[in-house]
């Protein structure tokens, strides 16, 4: 299944948010791929890749530390087409 989000960070820059998304790349490996992140803007970016593991994947974003992180980024996540 292809996905595309828009990722917009309230609280912090794309660099910031960048960082935090690279840091658990590893773990998120295991359920995606060909991952593409495209930088928007100094607050938003726009991420695509295909889900190989849906259940996976979903238990992985809903890790505590993971929305903690995202939380403190104020990140907002929208699906598009």
């Amino acid at each position: 299944m292809l996905l595309k989000a828009r990722i917009n960070i309230e609280n912090g820059t794309f660099e910031e948010w960048l960082t935090f998304f690279q840091s658990y790349s590893a773990q998120r490996s295991k359920y995606v791929k060909d991952e593409v992140v495209v930088k928007i803007g100094e607050n938003e970016a726009q991420v695509s890749f295909e889900v190989t593991d849906i259940d996976g994947l979903t238990e992985l974003s809903a890790a505590d530390d993971i929305r903690l992180r995202e939380q403190e980024l104020g990140v907002i996540t929208d699906f598009i087409d």
